[in-house]
């Protein structure tokens, strides 16, 4: 397992999560991008820089925050390119396609860099690097009864890598599996349905407000937004904030049994 903690901007804080997410909560639902698993930043740079182009994982990073704003204006770009019919490919190519694009690559050669990315992806998934104590907060998350779930918008390969990462959840609900993408509620159902837990005892953490605010909140349950990199600095102030999976666990994992 890949994991870090010393990213300059990746810094989770001691402040306690407000009670009204903490409270009753019998299933932690995640997202898996920049959630659980954070995007190599220096794995892009690397294909943009062997295709001629100027980057670095700095540069990546920043294009990331821009790519967020622009999904979230609804501005992201859709090319054409070889595997755009491959499940689950099109939103990795619209979300990737414009990271690339706000990090220097010119509209004409996204198709050629978007085959190059994707085969690096396919050979290693470019989010793999996962923060340092998450398998072992989870685990004592379980133990003491709460269930986790990871929600995705996925190439219908997730469980998999969460598997070879040593990352154990009660279900996994991939959209290149279940054929529905967030933010739609029935994907969000679905991970209720499997752990028999209802909407007012969920809490979902996630990276977008688009898919993982709106979509959680569609299907009745809370919400908070993770944003390490302060990609989002300045948005949606009526949304709760937490530092990151790794505290947001550890505190449920000491928060008073619900009464039965």
């Amino acid at each position: 397992m890949c994991s870090f903690s010393s990213h300059p901007r990746y810094t989770p804080r001691g402040t306690p999560i407000s009670a009204p997410l903490r409270e009753h909560v019998e299933l932690l639902c995640l997202d898996a991008g920049n959630t659980i698993l954070f995007l190599d930043h220096a794995r892009v740079a690397a294909v943009l820089t062997s295709a001629g182009l100027c980057a670095n994982a700095t540069s990546v990073e920043r294009a990331e925050g821009q790519t967020k704003r622009l999904y979230e204006d609804g501005s992201l770009l859709n090319p054409t390119w070889c595997e755009q019919n491959t499940p689950g490919a099109v939103s990795w190519a619209r979300l990737h396609a414009t990271l690339m694009h706000c990090a220097g690559c010119p509209v004409p050669r996204l198709p050629e860099l978007l085959d190059a990315l994707w085969t690096e992806h396919r050979k290693r998934n470019l989010y793999h690097l996962v923060p340092q104590g998450l398998a072992n907060a989870l685990l004592r998350l379980r133990t003491r009864g709460v269930q986790v779930a990871v929600v995705s918008n996925s190439e219908g390969t997730l469980e998999e890598l969460l598997d070879s990462l040593g990352l154990v959840f009660d279900t996994v609900i991939d959209s290149g599996r279940v054929g529905v993408e967030k933010p739609e509620p029935r994907i969000f159902e679905l991970a209720l349905e499997r752990t028999h837990t209802t909407a007012d005892h969920a809490l979902h953490l996630g990276d977008s407000f688009p898919a993982d605010i709106v979509g959680a909140r569609l299907a009745h349950l809370r919400a908070a937004l993770i944003d390490p990199f302060g990609h989002l600095a300045g948005r949606h102030p009526d949304v709760p904030r937490v530092p990151g999976v790794v505290e947001v666990a550890e505190q449920l994992g000491h928060a008073k049994p619900t009464p039965s």
